[in-house]
């Protein structure tokens, strides 16, 4: 797996599921995560790409397109 961007880096400050279908048709039909994630331009609110991450997990932004959307992603570190 490629290494991401420094600035693109992001560690979970909290997170929580959300139980019902997102608004996208391509992503979380069935319930979804969102995380709120601090990196080096402050903390922001963003979806969870895998399972709901604990807080203190590290990872990365990625950007994603949903519904024609670019969204920005959180991605755990699977080290």
């Amino acid at each position: 797996m490629p290494t991401p961007p420094p600035d693109r880096t992001a560690t979970v400050w909290s997170s929580t599921f959300v139980p019902y279908a997102s608004p996208y048709t391509d992503y979380g039909q069935q319930g979804y995560s969102v995380a709120w994630a601090d990196t080096a331009s402050g903390r922001l609110q963003v979806l969870v790409d895998g399972d709901r991450p604990a807080p203190g997990t590290v990872g990365w932004l990625v950007t994603s397109t949903l519904d024609g959307e670019s969204v920005d992603m959180f991605v755990a570190d699977p080290a």
